[in-house]
């Protein structure tokens, strides 16, 4: 009798110490932004969204079953993600938490098309949202890093132009440079060449192309998307960001 509760004694500590190297190696991705994160456009956005194909390759990567935290809001802009919210907490405050709950979670972030969308028609209305995006992002990027410790790896989206060869070319390349700039000033910050990824490819990947009023990707630029992410993670050395 005492012999067979000792065996089960050593069972029940294999088990418990399975559990504890099993909860040590999961990972936790948290998807952050705007209707880019929530998948807008995409035939299937729990499914064929860049937050979801993703979450896969980091499965895969892994071989860890990843849990998946989407706080991704439509309509979002910088502002509004640092804001409160009448009957709720801002993302920011939801991302704080999430980050750290999960320290060293990996994170990706979509923000600042519609900062430019509802900037205004004039040039400098234009410019004045790109600064103040700046300083709105900078900030968000600070207070993530602060979350937890180790720190997330977070990946920030440089946009894509929907429709090249109008004025979406210089204010979508001032926007970009000003996220490459942000993130440049944080170690543990690296950007997805979301832009870089549909150069030549609009009409495939952008629905704008088919519906004028619509700025969101099709399937394939999701898909696109998903592997700018999985590029910029690659690229990203054990120590820090992706330059």
């Amino acid at each position: 009798m005492a012999f067979r509760k000792l065996i089960l004694l050593f069972i029940a500590v294999i088990l418990a110490l399975a559990s504890c190297a099993s909860d040590e190696s999961s990972t936790t991705y948290v998807s952050l932004g705007d209707s880019l994160a929530v998948g807008v456009g995409a035939s299937d956005p729990g499914e064929l969204g860049y937050t979801p194909l993703f979450r896969e390759s980091l499965a895969e990567e892994t071989g860890d079953d990843v849990r998946l935290v989407r706080l991704g809001l439509s309509g979002e802009t910088s502002g509004s993600f640092i804001g409160a919210y009448p009957d709720g907490d801002s993302q920011l405050v939801r991302a704080e938490e999430a980050v750290g709950e999960n320290p060293g979670t990996v994170a990706t972030l979509s923000l600042g098309g519609n900062d430019l969308v509802g900037a205004g028609d004039t040039d400098a209305e234009r410019e004045a949202a790109i600064v103040r995006y700046g300083q709105n992002l900078d900030y968000i990027l600070g207070v993530l890093e602060n979350a937890s410790e180790p720190p997330p790896r977070v990946t920030v989206l440089a946009l894509y132009n929907p429709a090249p060869g109008s004025f979406t070319d210089e204010w979508t390349g001032r926007l970009n440079a000003e996220i490459r700039a942000v993130a440049d000033r944080h170690d543990t910050v690296s950007v997805a060449d979301g832009d870089r990824a549909f150069e030549g490819n609009e009409e495939e990947y952008a629905r704008h192309s088919e519906y004028p009023w619509d700025i969101h990707p099709t399937d394939a630029g999701y898909r696109a998307l998903a592997e700018a992410f999985e590029e910029a993670r690659f690229a990203r050395g054990e120590s820090g960001a992706a330059r």
